[in-house]
């Protein structure tokens, strides 16, 4: 069986349990200190507290360890239950298996596990205290440890909302990147073709305008000594092409710097 992915979060409720652990630990103490059974009472709890804090070691390293575990933590609990003279504080062991098991099982199994918990508290707290006052407890037991459960569930959500929630920041910075990006490449493709077109426009226009200029240039010196009012002509259609190459110049000038 799978051990499920421990959580970011875990450490809280691992927490929670070494202080359940360590008020039951005293509980025992001051009731069995005058006992003959201290020391036993005494090293089971030890045992307990000792497999608990292992636990998260066990799960890194054994993908068995849920099988030998959980029922070696159980067959303690039921010991340090039922023995006398009765304790009914030491049943809160019991809760911090219960966050562990729906931590490690899948939920169907965890809740199996959870009903045979509860049948083990009825059946050590109605014969330690008698049926009324033995049934007030266990409903109080099962109505803490769904509260507890429910609280880590809460928890995990929370936990698996945000990581989600991180997820998907990161997705959308990373689109951000990429159209960023794009846009630039976009605006250099824009402008390279903006290029293109001007040099056809210069090539197409002006340019074979200046080179008719030149043309006409010598032309006009050619015809200045020869036939004046020929060189005249050249001159005012010389003029007439600066002014028309002028004008084209002026037109793509406004369009690369527009008002």
């Amino acid at each position: 069986m799978k051990a499920m992915d421990r959580p970011h979060g875990y450490q809280g409720a691992y927490l929670i349990g070494f202080i359940m652990i360590a008020v039951v630990a005293l509980r025992a103490f001051l009731f069995y200190r005058e006992q003959w059974n201290l020391l036993i009472v005494v090293g089971l709890i030890a045992i307990y507290a000792l497999l608990y804090s292992l636990e998260p070691w066990l799960s890194n390293r054994f993908r068995w360890h849920p099988h030998l575990y959980f029922p070696l933590q159980t067959a303690l609990v039921i010991t340090l239950s039922n023995l006398r003279p009765f304790l009914d504080f030491q049943t809160i062991l019991y809760f911090p298996l219960c966050i562990q098991l729906f931590r490690t099982f899948p939920r169907r199994i965890a809740i199996t596990w959870t009903l045979f918990f509860v049948i083990l508290l009825g059946i050590t707290l109605i014969p330690g205290l008698g049926l009324w006052e033995g049934l007030a407890l266990l409903l109080l037991n099962i109505a803490m440890g769904t509260f507890m459960i429910s609280y880590d569930f809460l928890y995990l959500q929370t936990q698996a909302d945000q990581a989600e929630s991180q997820r998907l920041l990161t997705g959308l910075q990373s689109a951000h990147q990429k159209l960023q990006e794009q846009a630039s490449q976009a605006e250099e493709l824009a402008a390279a073709r903006e290029r293109n077109r001007l040099a056809r426009e210069l090539h197409d226009s002006v340019s074979q305008i200046i080179f008719s200029i030149t043309l006409t240039s010598q032309s006009a010196r050619v015809f200045l000594e020869r036939d004046q009012a020929r060189a005249r002509r050249e001159i005012v259609r010389l003029q007439e092409m600066t002014s028309s190459a002028l004008n084209q110049l002026r037109s793509l000038i406004a369009e690369l710097r527009p008002h």
